[in-house]
């Protein structure tokens, strides 16, 4: 019997273990990844409203040809 029990107490040692990893990997991810992430779609809008307001652009330009020849 005592040599399940040391037994069960090492599977909980190594399962707490293997939580703690997965613990910090998760904290590495939300920390770290996300962040990047974070900062690649910030620099995509920037993009997307510098062609919107050159398509803008455009179009008035347009419009004022059009109207005004």
């Amino acid at each position: 019997m005592e040599g399940l029990d040391r037994k069960n107490e090492i599977q909980i040692i190594e399962i707490r273990g293997e939580l703690k990893l997965l613990v910090q990997q998760l904290q590495t991810l939300k920390n770290n990844d996300l962040y990047h992430l974070q900062k690649s779609v910030e620099g995509i809008q920037k993009v997307l409203w510098a062609v919107g307001f050159l398509v803008l652009g455009q179009l008035g330009i347009a419009i004022r040809a059009a109207l005004w020849g």
